[in-house]
């Protein structure tokens, strides 16, 4: 077998992957700069075509009107696809959705437990974000079981990364 056609697919694939990454840099440099229109123009159709990232942000820009009509079950949508992927942001920002009652979480389906999943998708990933409101549903038993020593240990990762909420809460609950 020849090497010359591996090499040229690799060839052909690391000239597209620049292709691919620099319409999401795009997006979301003109996010940053609160260019709307054009961050939508980019994000949308890597979005549509799966990019998680690119879902992420086109649920915040749902989620906070931003070019777009603002609607909290967009957002849900465009954060739902990107967390099935496994971006922990957006897992997250979906836990979010559930907890603050944005959500539609289905007939028989419990709005606390569902972020309560999201947020724990998150937070084993990391996200100190998410491990804090994860700790604060064990402490509050919403969605969860109540258990003050699991409620501890997701606000101390979180606390670990420098998370203010998580720290103060540790240092008020001191004798």
């Amino acid at each position: 077998m020849s090497i010359a056609r591996p090499i040229a697919a690799l060839t052909l694939a690391a000239l597209m992957f620049p292709a691919l990454a620099e319409p999401l840099q795009d997006g979301i440099a003109a996010m940053h700069r609160k260019d709307y229109p054009a961050a939508l123009q980019l994000l949308e159709p890597l979005a549509r075509a799966g990019n998680a990232q690119a879902q992420l942000r086109m649920g915040l820009l749902h989620y906070h009107g931003h070019g777009v009509r603002e609607s909290d079950a967009q957002a849900v949508q465009w954060f739902e696809r990107a967390a099935r992927q496994g971006l922990a942001e957006a897992q997250f920002q979906l836990g979010n959705m559930y907890a603050y009652g944005l959500a539609e979480p289905g007939a028989d389906a419990d709005p606390n437990r569902l972020a309560a999943q999201w947020y724990f998708e998150a937070a084993r990933q990391g996200h100190a974000e998410a491990q804090y409101s994860l700790g604060i549903l064990f402490l509050s038993g919403s969605g969860v079981v109540q258990d003050d020593a699991e409620a501890t240990r997701w606000i101390g990762r979180a606390a670990a990364q420098g998370h203010a909420d998580a720290s103060a809460y540790l240092k008020g609950k001191k004798p």
